[in-house]
């Protein structure tokens, strides 16, 4: 990319500029493109070939930001002259800007925690919700199978079915058998 800035020339302790065109990624002192002029900040003059300026400007140049002080200076206008404004910045005005940037961070923090408590009664209130649905499934389950039982079960004093009355007579056998074994032993 070129760039259109001052490359110093002249004696020690009395600098003189050259206006000229060179790649940005060069040095200052590398060769350039081309001169466009001159500026000698003692006196002041600035001799300057407007044309090539313009045309450099049209064909993507871009004025350091120095030159662009100069050009507006001479009356040049293009899109590409910008002039930027570095200032100083105090004290106080460093530590208010802290102070907001904390009081800030603390705001976000407290409306982080926020979300979060207000997250966590959602979910307690979900699960309660969610448990009295259960406990009321697992009442009519309950109900169901007492229903079911009472259903199935035999009415006290009934004779019970054939099945029923050689199983619960088998078992007993067999466990009064074993312990007539163990005792002829």
């Amino acid at each position: 990319m070129l760039i259109i800035r001052l490359r110093r020339t002249g004696k020690k302790g009395q600098p003189s500029y050259r206006i000229v065109v060179a790649d940005q990624r060069k040095s200052v002192y590398s060769p350039y493109v081309e001169m466009l002029g001159h500026y000698d900040p003692q006196t002041k003059v600035i001799v300057l070939n407007r044309e090539k300026a313009e045309a450099w400007m049209k064909k993507g140049a871009k004025p350091s930001n120095t030159v662009a002080k100069i050009f507006e200076k001479q009356g040049l206008k293009h899109k590409s002259i910008v002039i930027k404004k570095f200032r100083a910045v105090s004290k106080k005005e460093l530590e208010a800007q802290k102070a907001q940037e904390e009081a800030e961070r603390a705001k976000a923090q407290a409306a982080k925690e926020a979300a979060k408590a207000a997250f966590e009664q959602q979910v307690e209130a979900e699960k309660a919700a969610q448990s009295s649905s259960e406990e009321k499934l697992k009442e009519a389950a309950e109900a169901t199978i007492k229903e079911e039982k009472a259903v199935v079960e035999p009415k006290a004093g009934a004779k019970p079915s054939e099945g029923e009355f050689k199983e619960e007579k088998a078992k007993p056998e067999s466990k009064d058998k074993e312990s007539a074994e163990k005792d002829k032993k």
